[in-house]
């Protein structure tokens, strides 16, 4: 069963084909009233006759304008109904107007090959042939005995019938088949604009259960310290303590880098984003970010290189330290709990770089480009074991781009990952 765009896309082309049709009509039917009523030099006997016929053929087609109008399209039966008209109008001005010589008729014979195009190539080839042959046998009925100047025209006219018939059906084959492609094109964008807001719409939900989970978390443990502290009282053991107050920092740290890098990409995505550049000390950032992740990690987890002579960068301190953060966080979290992250920085000509390896698990090669995505985690977000949004890396690759540097990832080691950060250097003044 034809689907509905396809039945839609039927009935437009049939609309437009007879649309084109009625207005050809129209415009013959008007030529051929001036035609009769204003000649050169008028046939008295036969111009009464003729509008007679074309007063007839007009009424039709105004049935015909007005079906339109009204959005009913003629069937089949109809059609040919209007072609078998058409042809005895066509047939009898032949006759009533001189035969071969009229050219009057000839206008209607080209009409009626023109409206053949909505039978399609065969039909258009049979209409040709039965006009050639009408207009051949009418015309010697008007004009008597051929003679060799009316064969030179007839086989003109004939020749123009096939022509005007063939053409008319292959035009209209190619724009319908222009216009079939339009609509499969429209329609695979639609489709591709359909599917793209469907998983706009799953990344929603799946982030709004991950933020929610995400942010209980902590949460969760801040409230069960602060209940545990607040119970115990002076009875709680110092132990405890410190351990209560480690793991509030701890989560409270969490918290806040979250709630930064969602801040930091609702401001990119909507391009509210503003770096101010300063000068910047990048060994200084970059032990300052190292010292606030140590306070809350074993300080044995760090194996930490910094060349002293980096230099200085002219960035914005505050997005180049969120930067930093994020790779670290993001090590932290994949790098295995007995194993150590290293961070190495060097100075490469007149740029600063950066590497933050883990030990973790290989990242394939066919998501090394996949991580920089936002709401992107090579783990399923809902059946991963470790915490974030997955914004991170997309977060650190955004900032570094607009501060005039890079971000890579190597893979190429059996185990782990480095991610490497190389920024322009501020030449000495």
């Amino acid at each position: 069963m034809p689907s509905a765009p396809s039945m839609t896309l039927d009935r437009d082309r049939r609309a437009g084909v007879e649309r084109v049709i009625e207005l050809l009509r129209w415009a013959v039917l008007v030529f051929a009233a001036v035609s009769n009523n204003f000649p050169g030099e008028p046939r008295v006997a036969t111009t009464s006759a003729i509008n007679l016929i074309l007063g007839g053929w007009g009424m039709f087609n105004l049935s015909a304008t007005l079906a339109l109008v009204l959005h009913r399209l003629p069937g089949r039966r109809t059609q040919l109904a209007i072609l078998a008209m058409d042809l005895g109008v066509a047939s009898a001005l032949v006759y009533l107007t001189g035969g071969f010589a009229s050219n009057l008729a000839v206008v209607f014979y080209v009409l009626i090959g023109i409206s053949s195009l909505r039978f399609g190539i065969v039909g258009s080839v049979v209409c040709a042939a039965t006009i050639s042959a009408l207009y051949v046998s009418v015309g010697l009925a008007a004009s008597g005995p051929l003679t060799h100047s009316l064969v030179d025209l007839l086989a003109s006219r004939l020749f123009l019938f096939f022509v005007v018939s063939l053409a008319s059906s292959l035009l209209a084959r190619e724009m319908v088949s222009a216009r079939a492609r339009q609509m499969a094109h429209t329609a695979e964008l639609e489709h591709a604009v359909f599917a793209e807001l469907r998983e706009v719409d799953r990344i929603k939900s799946e982030f709004m259960m991950l933020a929610s989970h995400e942010l209980r978390t902590p949460l969760t443990k801040i409230k069960a310290w602060l209940a545990l502290m607040r119970d115990g009282g002076d009875h709680l053991p110092q132990q405890a303590r410190q351990e209560g107050f480690h793991e509030l920092r701890t989560e409270a740290e969490h918290l806040g880098r979250l709630t930064d890098n969602l801040l930091c990409i609702a401001q990119l995505e909507s391009g509210e984003i503003r770096l101010k550049p300063t000068t910047v000390d990048f060994s200084a950032v970059l032990r300052q970010v190292i010292s606030r992740f140590v306070e809350v990690a074993d300080r044995g987890r760090f194996l930490v290189h910094i060349d002293e002579n980096l230099g200085y960068l002219h960035v914005d301190e505050e997005r180049l330290a969120l930067v930093l953060a994020c790779l670290i966080d993001n090590a932290l979290k994949f790098a295995p709990d007995n194993e150590p992250v290293e961070i190495t920085a060097v100075r490469v000509v007149n740029k600063a770089h950066v590497e933050v390896r883990d030990n973790g698990r290989r990242i394939p090669d066919t998501e090394v480009e996949r991580v920089f995505a936002s709401f992107y985690q090579v783990e399923n977000p809902l059946l991963r074991q470790r915490g974030g949004f997955g914004v991170g890396l997309y977060l650190a690759r955004q900032l570094v781009e607009r501060m005039g540097g890079q971000i890579w990832l190597d893979n190429q080691s059996v185990r782990g990952n480095s991610f490497f950060v190389a920024v322009p250097l501020e030449e000495p003044v």
